[in-house]
């Protein structure tokens, strides 16, 4: 078993400065001509860039020359264009700690240690970690780190590994959604909607059969990915008349299925075997196995 993790590769929590280039970077120069280097200090690492796209590198300052000009450590390895944003950060490398789960509740802080440490992708919106021995067996957080200086931000929420393959891909879901160019939307954002689809899902149909689903049927992916992006869309734009169709006509699909009004075949077309007692992930809900929902969510 293994866990993916998906981390968001710039957060508003590590985001430090932000300036603009006011002179074309030429490919080996050391210099860069900005607006202002008010804010930025001499060993900080900074991007070049819009952030989370292609041609976004990062570089670390050598020393802050005057109001405007910045020297650096090494050159990039990319022309950049007038105008293109500067941006500081705490550090860039993230690190990820890891606990083990022995209540169902989050553990202590001090139940964390360091798992591993992963350098920002500054290209992509998120950068990734596959634990190989990771399961709902541990809670997973954590902070961006600059090695040079040891400092760190605040660690994140904790969460849950996973135990199953998800459904539906972050991309299927924002390509639904029409957010496939929507780069200021964080892939944390759109994985707890796939979340919260994927467990009324497991909720719903626990009853009438084995969750979580492995492999997954093709209408599960395609349910998960009509739900998903409807909360999302619901999130984002509130509950309008479209958005809710979306999402109360892939409920009214799940809902079917709940009763064996229609019949879940895996993708050669045949009947999947129904479970006769309610199951869930990770188990049947106990003092030691969470609920798929508590009283005090709220989502």
């Amino acid at each position: 078993m293994s866990t993916i993790l998906r981390i968001d590769s710039f957060s508003e929590t590590n985001l430090e400065e932000r300036t603009e280039l006011t002179f074309d970077y030429t490919v080996e120069a050391l210099t860069l001509i900005v607006r202002s280097t008010e804010g930025y200090s001499d060993g900080q690492t900074i991007y070049v860039g819009q952030l989370s796209r292609e041609g976004c590198e990062s570089a670390v300052i050598a020393s802050v020359v005057d109001e405007t000009t910045i020297n650096l450590v090494s050159a990039l390895k990319l022309p950049h264009s007038c105008y293109e944003p500067v941006t500081a950060v705490l550090g860039g490398s993230i690190h990820i700690y890891r606990a083990p789960n022995t209540t169902g509740n989050v553990p202590g802080d001090d139940q964390f240690t360091v798992l591993t440490t992963r350098t920002i992708d500054p290209d992509q919106l998120s950068t990734y970690y596959r634990d190989s021995t990771g399961s709902s067996d541990f809670w997973y957080s954590y902070a961006y780190f600059n090695p040079v200086t040891n400092e760190e931000t605040e660690r994140s929420t904790p969460f849950r590994g996973d135990d199953f393959e998800h459904y539906a891909s972050l991309a299927e879901i924002r390509k639904e959604a029409g957010f496939e160019k929507a780069y200021n939307l964080a892939d944390s954002d759109v994985e707890l909607q796939r979340r919260i689809a994927e467990t009324e899902i497991n909720a719903s149909l626990s009853g009438a059969y084995t969750v979580p689903f492995n492999p997954v049927p093709a209408i599960i992916n395609t349910l998960t990915i009509q739900l998903a992006s409807a909360f999302l869309l619901i999130a984002a734009y509130g509950e309008t008349s479209t958005n809710r169709q979306k999402r109360d006509s892939a409920r009214k699909d799940i809902e079917a299925y709940k009763n064996r009004e229609s019949v879940l075949t895996d993708d050669n077309g045949i009947a999947m075997t129904s479970s006769d007692t309610v199951t869930g992930w990770p188990g049947d809900p106990s003092p030691e196995a969470p609920r798929f929902f508590h009283m005090r969510d709220k989502f």
